[in-house]
């Protein structure tokens, strides 16, 4: 189009020189300098016209560019914030896979039972829900969190245990642990898929301030907190205090831990603490408690062994003396590349009429069905205290099936 238009500028300017030169062909000196100069004009006027033609195609060429419309220019905005966006996200997720440590656990129960009065009940419950956060930003500090939910209690959500640790035992022996917590009197460790009768009137949760050491195998701690008991009523204070102390080791085909713990207060754990409230006992004179156990792995043949009891009687009351032990066998094997563990126990209480029985004999199996998913049954046959201190002196028999996912 450009050059169209110049060629055309300049035929046009040769043909005025062409109208020109025939009323000049005769003509005097001055004439001839007269149409020189018109022809200099000429050319002059004509390279003026080209180049403003030349400045007409460049702002055509300008002019062709398309306008974004509005829309198109949200819908890049809202692009580039989706884009900015997904990398804070991204960033946000690194974070916390970097500092945060997540952990989940469901167990789903079956089971049927005969109690003591011969009356059936079977069910199934999702006995378990339970969510924990481990967060280490230094190696000097960290924050554990456990959410839990249990079927049949009050259907709530829970805060299980919420606590700070400050300390690396691993450079440095000492820690201090602080927050809600389980304190460490006693083991609890068991094969089974019910809880050891050792648990069941000793374990504490509490919030309490505990300081220990590990080093060279060697562990142990003192605590301290403010529990549900009262000596004497009054003031409530930081009076429930105990401590513990054991040996770890380990090999490869072999394993031991062994330890014992005290407190001052046994009728703090959350088993006894109910039944001393129901009694009105919780402004008695406080009971120590002692414990004692030892967990031995020989190539696939695990031991247990635990034993818990109260140092005097509540509330002065003779046979108010509770006492639990727990022994235990397991033995871990595969089948088809699969790993199973097969384990039996015998447990056993005392003065815990009409709460616990006084002997339980159970039989469990377990197998890894997938990374992550177990499938376990366990038997219990549970004998009761004699009529003549208050018992029914019948059995009961429990049949359970867990479906376990954890990752």
């Amino acid at each position: 189009m450009k050059k169209k238009l110049v060629k055309t500028i300049a035929l046009a300017g040769v043909v005025s020189l062409v109208g020109i030169f025939p009323a000049f062909a005769g003509g005097t000196v001055d004439d001839i300098e007269t149409l020189k100069r018109q022809m200099q004009l000429l050319i002059e006027q004509n390279q003026q016209l080209m180049k403003r033609v030349s400045e007409l195609e460049k702002t055509k060429q300008s002019a062709d560019v398309p306008v974004i419309s509005d829309e198109a220019l949200e819908k890049q905005v809202s692009k580039i914030l989706r884009h900015k966006k997904k990398a804070q996200n991204e960033g946000f997720g690194h974070m916390t896979n970097k500092y945060i440590d997540f952990s989940a656990l469901i167990e789903v129960e079956g089971s049927t039972a005969e109690n003591f009065e011969g009356v059936n009940e079977s069910n199934f419950e999702l006995a378990t829900v339970e969510l924990g956060f481990v967060g280490k930003v230094t190696d000097w500090a960290s924050a554990h969190l456990t959410l839990l939910y249990e079927e049949g209690e009050d259907d709530k959500v829970l805060i299980d245990d919420a606590h700070i640790i400050i300390g690396n035992t691993e450079k440095f022996p000492l820690y201090l642990n602080a927050g809600r917590q389980y304190v460490p009197f006693g083991n609890f460790t068991s094969n089974m898929i019910s809880d050891p009768l050792t648990l069941e009137i000793a374990e504490i949760q509490e919030t309490a301030l505990q300081i220990g050491f590990e080093a060279s195998g060697a562990y142990g701690s003192v605590f301290a907190f403010n529990g549900d008991t009262n000596q004497g009523g009054g003031d409530s204070e930081v009076e429930q205090f105990g401590a513990n102390i054991g040996y770890a080791f380990k090999q490869a085909e072999y394993a031991i831990d062994v330890g014992m713990s005290y407190i001052n207060s046994l009728g703090d754990s959350d088993g006894l603490s109910e039944i001393l409230k129901e009694d009105a006992l919780l402004e008695a004179d406080y009971v120590g408690g002692f414990g004692a156990y030892a967990i031995a792995a020989i190539g696939p043949v695990s031991l247990v062994g635990e034993y818990i009891t109260a140092l005097d009687n509540f509330g002065g009351f003779d046979d108010n003396q509770p006492m639990a032990f727990n022994i235990e066998a397991g033995y871990t094997f595969e089948i088809r590349g699969v790993e199973s563990t097969a384990a039996v126990a015998y447990q056993g209480t005392d003065d815990m009429i009409g709460h616990l029985p006084e002997s339980r004999i159970l039989a469990s199996f377990g197998i890894g069905i997938f990374k992550g998913t177990t499938l376990a049954f366990e038997y219990a046959h549970d004998e009761d205290y004699d009529t003549a201190v208050g018992g029914t002196d019948e059995s009961a028999d429990t049949f359970t099936a867990q479906l376990v996912y954890e990752f």
